[in-house]
């Protein structure tokens, strides 16, 4: 029959007891368990039963592990207490710990359990050894003797009168050379004043104390040691010895600053992360606010990493950021801190600001380095660096805000073309701030209630009458100004509301023209812009025909305009939706068209019945020849397709007869009139 063991588990599966149960009963115990996973239920059971050990699962959805820890504490009863559990943070592990757990054990292997469970029962049969050591020293001795802990008896002053045969086989040091010494006498000089000092006050005041040294062998080797100190009394209450317990704690100390290690630094780097950084950055700070110098902090973002990761994988970007990390090292002194921060951006932290060593030097050498390209499987990746620096004390004097402020020059420094270096300044924080704003009001619920369409005439160049109107949207600002769609439609593209713009206006522009036909009795055609995502919903089509037939109005009344970027994409799904609204019958534009993208095989292959002159080519069409023969040319190929030419922005009288005498079929811009609201339509058709 198997040890005895009362086990009391902490614990919200009973799987996972049993399997524990199972592990128990395999390494020799014959153990009678209870699970609870509540605190009523702990505390019943404490006052029930008498527990040998503690086995506690770290989280539970309403008792944690430091909760159960504390009302262990709080009942007063010493019971070894073993944290089990999958995963769990370094530092949480750590902290738990030094508040008093005593060990931790994965439970995907419970291969340390039983001897675990075994040095804690004795560990617990020797701390509950010495609240009797004043009665029972006789008894005890022979198994203080034999503990498989160092045990050390000293006189009141702290001078070693009795060592045990652990401290000798620990130490190196016989009882001969330890008895008739302080007690203190193998801590570690290095550092060791404090601890002496913290031990003599314990020692001075008569009361218990419990820590951790620092201690030497006798053969020059470090290692250290859980202590545990408390006064031996006689009847009279007087102190006459002190027993000291002393735990080889070298393994777990080293693994417990294993895991502050893998908490403080980035796994695949081996750089600092932000939780080492932060920390040296609030040093760096306070150091430089007591002395008066600089601190500077430096982000760094690599530009076009996504497409190493993306064309050749993540193993391929990772051995990218290791490369990377090794060249950023290879530009700072050893006092600075270089720390990744995640993905592909990196933080250095200059302590001190110098001449020599500033974040100008320091950037100009990372964009040296970085000019080299990066291998990667036999290919070379040109991934250069964008850098933004702030300075303490003018750019912030916290953490926070100097992080912060260098994060918005990187980004400015991004936008102005990559691979290169931005200081922050206030003129940066005012733009972003501003920016920030823009997105926030995007996001808005309530943005299409402060949408509003203004519609320009689009001109019949022969018979000089408005054939139809474009939809033009305009946002209310706070102060009653209207912003124009250039100033915001593609920070709403880039954060995802395009769409839900552009069906506001689809939906209020049908609805519109349908009113003005209905007064007038006269067809007008819509035509309306198309963000490219709106084209890459497989639904879009179906929205279109929706409105259309909600509205009352002939398909080829509504005209879209897509961009030729847009089909140069060439994604599925996009080119899926155009022919299926030609098939509906809706009139499809090409917007922009002769800016760099054309294709005459797309002209063919879908069904445009439109091509728009972009304004650049009206701007010059009557004062540059090249300009000219651009523009006849898309007139003469458009008549060969049969496709109608619009030409957009004109502003002069000379522009307008220009394209009319050219061959061009429409014409918009402020010359023929200014966009106008819904409302004005009538007055302006009856004109």
């Amino acid at each position: 029959m198997g040890k005895s063991l009362n086990v009391l588990f902490i614990e919200d599966s009973e799987e996972d007891a049993e399997l524990t149960t199972t592990e128990l009963i395999r390494g020799g115990f014959s153990p009678y368990a209870e699970r609870v996973e509540t605190r009523p239920g702990m505390l019943a059971a404490l006052d029930k039963t008498t527990w040998d050990i503690i086995l506690c699962d770290f989280r539970m959805p309403n008792f944690s592990a430091e909760d159960a820890l504390m009302t262990l504490k709080a009942s007063g009863q010493d019971i070894p207490f073993i944290i089990t559990s999958g995963a769990v943070d370094a530092e949480d592990t750590v902290s738990l710990l030094k508040q008093g757990a005593h060990d931790f054990m994965n439970k995907e292997a419970l291969a340390r359990l039983v001897p675990a469970i075994e040095r804690e029962i004795r560990e617990a049969d020797v701390r509950r050894q010495r609240r009797l050591a004043e009665d029972k020293v006789r008894i005890l001795s022979s198994a203080v003797q034999q503990s498989p802990v160092s045990v050390l008896i000293t006189d009141p002053r702290g001078v070693i009168e009795y060592v045990n045969r652990k401290f000798e086989q620990i130490t190196g040091y016989d009882a001969a050379d330890a008895i008739g010494r302080d007690l203190g006498f193998t801590i570690l000089e290095q550092g060791g004043t404090e601890a002496m000092r913290t031990l003599r006050e314990h020692i001075d005041a008569g009361t218990d104390w419990r820590g951790e040294f620092c201690s030497i062998r006798r053969d020059g080797q470090v290692f250290w040691e859980y202590v545990t100190i408390s006064p031996l009394r006689n009847d009279s209450a007087d102190i006459t010895h002190f027993i000291i317990i002393k735990e080889d704690i070298t393994v777990r100390r080293n693994y417990e600053e294993q895991l502050l290690h893998q908490a403080r630094h980035d796994d695949l780097t081996g750089l600092a992360n932000r939780v080492l950084m932060r920390e040296r950055l609030h040093q760096a700070l306070g150091k430089a606010g007591r002395e008066g110098h600089q601190t500077a902090v430096i982000c760094i973002d690599l530009d076009r990493f996504k497409n190493v990761n993306d064309t050749q994988g993540h193993a391929s970007g990772d051995e990218v950021l290791k490369e990377a990390a090794a060249r950023l090292s290879g530009c700072i002194y050893h006092r600075d801190t270089l720390a990744r921060m995640g993905g592909d951006e990196f933080v250095i932290v200059i302590p001190k600001v110098t001449e020599k060593h500033n974040g100008t030097t320091i950037a100009n050498r990372i964009i040296e380095l970085f000019s080299r390209p990066f291998m990667v499987q036999g290919k070379e990746f040109a991934v250069t660096a964008s850098i933004g620096i702030a300075l303490f004390p003018q750019d912030g004097s916290t953490a926070d805000v100097l992080q912060r402020n260098a994060d918005l020059a990187m980004y400015q420094a991004k936008e102005r073309g990559r691979n290169r270096y931005q200081y922050y300044s206030e003129e940066i924080n005012i733009r972003l701030m501003a920016q920030l704003d823009l997105e926030a009001r995007l996001r808005s619920p309530l943005l299409t209630q402060s949408l509003v369409l203004q519609y320009q005439p689009i001109y019949n160049m022969q018979t000089e009458t408005i054939s139809g109107y474009e939809a033009l949207v305009r946002w209310h600002q706070p102060d009653g100004s209207l912003m124009l769609p250039g100033d915001f439609i593609p920070v709403a593209e880039e954060i995802g509301v395009i769409q839900d713009i552009d069906k506001w206006v689809m939906i209020t522009a049908c609805s519109e023209l349908a009113m003005r036909m209905q007064d007038h009795q006269r067809p007008l055609r819509l035509s309306l812009n198309v963000s490219p995502k709106q084209l890459r919903l497989p639904d879009y089509a179906d929205f279109v025909a929706q409105q259309l037939q909600l509205n009352q109005l002939p398909a080829n009344l509504l005209e879209l305009e897509i961009t030729e970027r847009v089909i140069m994409q060439n994604d599925d799904q996009t080119l899926a939706n155009i022919r299926a609204l030609g098939e509906l019958g809706v009139r499809l534009s090409i917007d922009d068209f002769g800016t760099g993208y054309s294709s005459l095989s797309y002209l063919q292959k879908f069904p445009f019945k439109t091509l728009k002159i972009d304004r650049s080519f009206v701007d010059n069409v009557c004062h540059n020849e090249p300009t000219q023969r651009v523009v006849d040319t898309i007139i003469s190929m458009a008549r060969s397709l049969n496709m109608q030419v619009v030409a957009e922005g004109i502003e002069t009288e000379e522009q307008y007869l220009y394209l009319k005498s050219h061959g061009c079929d429409l014409a918009q811009g402020f010359y023929l009139s200014r966009p106008i609201h819904g409302v004005d339509i009538p007055a302006q058709l009856t004109a």
